[in-house]
């Protein structure tokens, strides 16, 4: 047994996962930063560790083999979400067929949410459960030193008679600064790492994760890092931004936190240090309507941010108190206005196919997204995901078809609420997209949003614009049979 791990993010291709082609070309490409924090708390205790996105580099099963076989680990660490965890089986079952010396672990969403399924496939010896980054370096110890299991908090594993043992479940890291910033010297290629299309100023654009947790309550929301909201200090932040900036040339940040703007004076007190050192750079990020008023917008414009995504669901008040949303339309509205007056680009995260959605409710949605002053919508497919309320209570809402995981990536429905159709939530998802996308408002919105420079880069950019506007709009027919689409 020697002391090298290789961690994995397996691949699985769009027609696979059953989103299309070309939306995931829109979506792009982010660096998966969990087991890249995993990476480098491992290096940082003495493992040898190699790292290979598959996702990213689209390697195959062989490929990946390949690579197990030149560095010859003693673990294998596979991270997976719900729509990755067949792949992953398959993966692990492949290194044991081939490698069977090696010990295979399960990390990441999936099993976090659902260990009795992730643990019934045997080619797994052991998951970890929750944050990864301390729960996986007692483990490698405790194997590499055959020293009693029972103690390491936060581990499944098969006893000698098959049973699963669970360990107590490790507590949540509380001070994040004591975790090192994710191992990006081990990305052999970080321009390979694509933002969504045309949602981006400059390039090289890396992102980050500032804090964990989310206190919201919402039922369709699977939060693999609990609901206490840990952060990290605006230091260690700095820091990591001002390594980012120097030694990779970084020029735009994606703060991927579900709620970065939730701690005002924390995001005061970064802009600030980094004003002071002279780093500008742009950047977006996710936040609540509740985390913003029109002064602390003032002050993230002034300090680069040129878009916020906002997670508004529903234009139906009955359906945001069933999903627990906790969102006011009318406050929505109002912070909408004040980011269009500002100058900062917003972006509305629409979901449909609640429980108790119907054709009413899904319509009063739409409308809404026309009425409000919004520059981009994301409209998805509700997606009840192990771990989430949702998920627990389908069956009391409709009928939620758990045969192939590969279908939980919201763009399939999975979940059909009683008095719909599959057909039904694919059209007024189209309908959304078109009506939003060809009014000429939109358009002109967009155009003024993006288009600066001379003649020759406008011209250029129009034609990306275009592109991706129709692009969107024809992610949402590939792939469905002609008969249904109803437009």
């Amino acid at each position: 047994m020697n002391n090298k791990v290789y961690l994995l993010m397996p691949f699985v291709a769009a027609e696979e996962a059953h989103v299309s082609p070309v939306q995931e070309a829109i979506d792009g490409e982010h660096i998966p930063l969990g087991i890249y924090y995993v990476a480098s708390y491992l290096r940082e205790h003495g493992y040898e560790v190699k790292v290979t996105d598959a996702l990213a580099l689209r390697l195959t099963e062989a490929q990946v083999a390949q690579e197990i076989e030149e560095f010859s680990p003693s673990f294998v660490g596979i991270s997976a979400t719900t729509v990755l965890f067949p792949r992953a089986a398959s993966i692990a079952g492949m290194i044991k067929r081939r490698f069977p010396h090696v010990t295979t672990i399960l990390g990441g969403r999936h099993i976090t949410s659902n260990v009795e399924h992730a643990m019934s496939f045997p080619a797994f010896d052991f998951g970890v459960v929750g944050e990864g980054e301390i729960t996986a370096r007692e483990l490698l110890d405790a194997l590499s030193a055959q020293e009693p299991l029972s103690g390491v908090q936060g581990i499944v594993y098969r006893d000698a008679e098959g049973g699963l043992v669970h360990t107590a479940p490790r507590a949540f890291v509380e001070d994040l600064d004591t975790l090192p910033f994710p191992a990006f010297d081990l990305i052999p290629d970080i321009d390979v790492y694509k933002p969504p299309l045309f949602l981006h100023k400059a390039k090289p654009l890396l992102s980050m994760i500032t804090s964990r947790g989310c206190p919201s309550k919402c039922t369709f929301c699977a939060v693999s890092m609990g609901k206490a909201y840990r952060k990290r200090s605006a230091r260690n932040i700095f820091d990591e931004i001002k390594l980012l900036v120097r030694r990779y040339g970084v020029r735009e940040i994606d703060f991927l936190d579900d709620n970065f703007l939730l701690d005002k004076e924390r995001v005061y007190e970064l802009f600030n240090l980094l004003r002071a050192d002279g780093i500008s750079l742009h950047w977006s990020c996710m936040a609540r309507i509740s985390s913003v008023d029109y002064e602390f917008l003032q002050f993230l414009r002034d300090n680069g941010c040129w878009t916020i995504a906002f997670g508004i669901e529903s234009g139906d008040r009955k359906i945001l108190k069933t999903i627990r949303k906790g969102l006011s339309l009318r406050r929505t509205a109002e912070v909408l206005g004040w980011c269009r007056e500002i100058g900062i680009m917003t972006r509305g995260f629409f979901i449909i196919g609640h429980p108790l959605e119907t054709v009413e409710t899904i319509d009063r949605t739409i409308q809404y997204a026309l009425d409000i002053p919004l520059d981009i919508i994301m409209t998805a497919i509700n997606t009840p995901f192990p771990g989430t309320q949702q998920y627990d209570e389908a069956e009391r809402y409709g009928t939620l078809d758990k045969s192939d995981l590969t279908q939980f990536s919201q763009s399939n429905p999975v979940f059909i609420p009683y008095g719909l159709t599959k057909e039904i939530l694919l059209d007024k998802q189209r309908e959304m997209y078109v009506k939003f996308y060809f009014r000429p408002k939109t358009m002109l919105r967009l155009t003024k949003i993006y288009f600066g420079g001379g003649w020759a880069v406008r011209g250029e950019r129009l034609k990306v614009f275009a592109m991706t506007v129709l692009l969107r709009v024809r992610a949402a027919f590939v792939g469905v049979p002609e008969q249904s689409r109803g437009i």
